[in-house]
């Protein structure tokens, strides 16, 4: 088995600050995302997200309707400025279990986080989520999926 990495940028939100909360569109986007990938029979082994509010509450959303009892870990070192080879480091000190993995962020260090691992930064709106295959060094990646809000409310 392998870690397959899904990056998202937290839901619309009504700022930038580590405070600002999630809009009400925010939080029915991604219950309605997480109810997608149920569907799709995604179950995470494990879930991280920013300190910062609107990520915390994004990850915590779409992780219940994966799971009946959602945990996500907040680290500090994916809050929106921090280098993404410090976020990156952060995570692999979690250690990065092998399953699917939720990491829940900002821009820009979700964009740069999946560039430094695929090459590829396919840009990141509030709600995307990406698909990463990582290798088995969990230092690079092959992009797979991007899930953008018109895929899910179509």
């Amino acid at each position: 088995m392998s870690t397959m990495l899904w990056l998202m940028r937290h839901g619309r939100a009504t700022g930038q600050g580590s405070d600002a909360q999630l809009l009400p569109e925010g939080e029915e986007y991604v219950r309605a995302l997480g109810r997608k990938l149920r569907g799709e029979g995604l179950r995470p082994v494990a879930c991280f997200s920013s300190t910062y509010l609107r990520a915390r509450d994004t990850a915590f959303i779409v992780l219940s309707e994966l799971s009946d009892r959602p945990d996500v870990r907040h680290l500090r070192e994916l809050t929106p400025d921090i280098d993404p080879a410090e976020a990156w480091e952060a995570l692999l000190e979690q250690p990065l279990p092998e399953g699917d993995v939720l990491v829940v962020s900002h821009l820009p260090l979700v964009g740069l986080l999946c560039g430094t691992l695929t090459g590829d930064d396919p840009g990141f709106s509030p709600g995307t989520l990406v698909q990463v295959a990582l290798d088995e060094s969990k230092r690079k990646g092959r992009l797979l999926r991007v899930v953008r809000s018109a895929d899910v409310t179509g």
